[in-house]
């Protein structure tokens, strides 16, 4: 294997790393809305139109699990690189 290729190979890895620690982050906060979303339903469920509430839970929860999905394909492709860096040397 060349240098070269090496070099981009660790490249590759690193944007990934940076990519998985995004969307980790994002899943944090999207789950920090989902409680306190959760919260402000348990104390004040009479006081809303809970159509709207139902629909913007449903929202955050698909935002949830698209991160999920998105996180996951980003560290399988991680695994796969890995894979490959390791028979390359």
């Amino acid at each position: 294997m060349t240098s070269t290729n090496s070099e981009d190979l660790a490249s590759q890895y690193a944007q990934l790393v940076q990519l998985e620690d995004e969307y980790v982050d994002q899943l944090v906060t999207c789950n920090k809305l989902i409680l306190d979303a959760m919260d402000i339903i348990a104390k004040r469920a009479k006081a809303l139109h809970m159509d709207t509430v139902k629909q913007a839970a449903y929202h955050l929860h698909n935002m949830e699990q698209d991160l999920n999905r998105k996180l996951f394909e980003v560290r399988l492709k991680k695994s796969l690189l890995a894979n490959h860096m390791s028979q390359s040397t």
